[in-house]
Parts: C-alpha cells; structure tokens; sequence
C-alpha cells in the first residue's frame, strides 16, 4: 500500500444572505480569522487540516478551494440577496468529489470530510432533493454538522440536511465569537480522532447559547423580518433596511439599516410585495443619517429629509419628483 498523508478537509458553508447584513456578517469574517489562526497554533491540525470555504445568497460560490492550513487565507464576506441552500448542498457534492481524495484498493484516502453549515433564514431554492441527496448519500460523502442562527430557522428543514442540527441562540458579536472558537476545538479534537472515528465523532461541549433543539418544538413560519432595498439620495450608495415583526399585532417595526455594496435589480420579484400600512417607522440612512424615505414611480425607494425643500431627484432615473399625497402604497421587497 502507498503511503498517503491524509488529509482532513474542513468545508465551511455559510449563509451570506442579506439577513446576515451588519454585526452578523462582521462577526462571522471575524469568526473565520479567530478560527484560522487558532488552527495554526496546533501542530496535529497545521499537517492534516485542509480548509474550504463556500458562501451562498441567491447562487452558491466556492470562495476559498480546498487548502492547506498554512496557505488559506481568510476570504472577506459580504451578503447578497437570497438564500440558495440546495445549490450550496449540490456545489459542496461537486467539490467534496473533485477535491477529496477517496481511499482504494492500494491507497489510503482522506479522512471523512467535516462540514459546518451555518444558515440564519429559510431557502429560497428548491434545496430538498439536494439536501436529500447529501444526507442519504452511501457511503456517506462526509459529516455534516447544520446550525441554524437565530429563530428563522425551521430545524425541520435542517434535519433534511443533517442528523446534527445545532441551534445558535446569541447571535451577539461574542457569541460568534464562542461559535468559532468552538468550531476550532472541534476540528482540533477531529484531527486527532479521526483515524479511529467510523461515523461523527464526539465534539467538545457545546458553547453557551448554542443548543440541540427539541424534535417536538413548533416552527412559525411567519416571516419575522421584511427587509427593502433602497438608495441614498445623497451618496446613490445602496443600503438595506430591516423591519421585525411585532407579535402583538403582527405589524413590522424598523430596526436598522446597512449598507450594500451592491443592488440586484430582480432580488424580490418573486415575493409578493408589502403594503407600507404594515410597516411602522424608518431606519436612518446609513450613508447620510436621512430619517426618511420617499418613493419613485420607477420604483426605487431612497432616503430623504424629513421635510425636504424644494424637488427630490430620484438617484436611480433621475426624475424630478415632489412630495405626493398620503395614503399607503405597496413597495417590492428584498429576498433577505
């Protein structure tokens, strides 16, 4: 028999949906450095560790191949419109089969890949015959451990992925930071184990704030947030607003806005659009603190003073507008 270092492939799969825009995503770049070089400061993971990183909004994209620890380096996130889980499930199989090297008669491949999912909403692809596809695979192609981040997540639909569905409750800063510091004892501990390991190894104690949740547990499938695609009348830069449901009357309440670094034209067209009756409040835009937001026929929405003086020029068209009546309108949304 050849002899073959083996390797221990690592695939971070991560939800860059626009949902994840702000702390989340600022967190999670930062997650992925404290990972890396927490990683580097162990000799058993610097020579059998292997790190790839995919990210997925409205398409999957394989960011980072395949690569030895010493050599990967950190790719910055940035958040995209969508969520296509069964595209990230078929480009991880696609991968996982090119990249890895499978044991034969006369070689000793890699061991089983590890894979973190994290995902903080619910897809917007037909994802159940890839995620299928992935679960039932025989032998099974890897392990897969699925965290759903935050409460859109149905942990049914994560089951469909995985037989370990971890729950993410602290979406703080600090709790990301939790995340990823476990994530790397985990991979430590499985660079050491898994010569010996025949299915999913025992992982390190879960971090405060992440838990296995119950099977019984009810999903709302209610969406809990409405996010709107708008531009700075000032600056033309595009920003994201975000709005939470309240419980009580089912309305949805300005929370904040971020910026984008891009728009993409046909983000929603699938949703059904909201009627600004339903929303309370404006965030403030993030590129000029503007308290408000106007509307143009065009159907850009941007931000705008509260009482602007003299007319408002649309920063998409270019249209002249000034200020309508009242009365509520309906305004296309974002996918989140």
């Amino acid at each position: 028999m050849s002899s073959y270092l083996r390797r221990l492939p690592v695939y971070l799969v991560l939800d860059v949906s626009e949902s994840m825009a702000g702390p989340a995503i600022d967190a999670v770049n930062r997650g992925v450095r404290t990972l890396v070089d927490s990683l580097k400061g162990n000799p058993q993971a610097l020579e059998t560790a292997y790190l790839s990183v995919i990210t997925f909004a409205r398409k999957a994209e394989q960011v980072v191949p395949l690569t030895e620890l010493m050599r990967f380096a950190p790719p910055p996130l940035s958040v995209r419109s969508g969520s296509a889980l069964g595209a990230a499930m078929r480009l991880l199989r696609d991968c996982i089969r090119r990249e890895v090297t499978q044991t034969t008669a006369t070689t000793k491949g890699d061991y089983k890949p590890l894979v973190f999912l994290l995902t903080d909403g619910q897809p917007t692809d037909d994802w159940e015959a890839a995620a299928r596809e992935l679960k039932m695979a025989n032998p099974r192609v890897a392990n897969v451990y699925a965290i759903g981040c935050g409460p859109d997540v149905d942990p049914d639909s994560l089951r469909e992925v995985s037989d370990i569905v971890l729950m993410m409750n602290d979406l703080s800063p600090e709790g990301f930071k939790k995340f990823f510091v476990w994530l790397s004892a985990s991979v430590q501990t499985a660079s050491v184990k898994m010569e010996r390991a025949t299915g999913p190894i025992e992982m390190p104690p879960l971090p405060a704030g992440v838990r296995v949740p119950d099977e019984r547990e009810e999903f709302d499938p209610t969406p809990r947030q409405v996010f709107l695609h708008a531009r700075c009348q000032t600056t033309k830069k595009p920003f994201l607003m975000r709005f939470g449901r309240r419980p009580w009357d089912g309305r949805y309440e300005a929370i904040a806005s971020h910026p984008l670094d891009v728009l993409e034209s046909d983000a929603g067209d699938f949703l059904p659009p909201i009627n600004t009756s339903m929303l309370d409040g404006c965030p403030p835009c993030p590129h000029c603190e503007n308290p408000a937001a106007g509307a143009c026929p065009c159907g850009t929405l941007f931000c705008n003073a509260v009482n602007p003086k003299g007319p408002v020029v649309c920063p998409t068209c270019r249209a002249q507008l000034t200020a309508g009546g009242g009365g509520s309108f309906d305004i296309r949304r974002s996918m989140g």
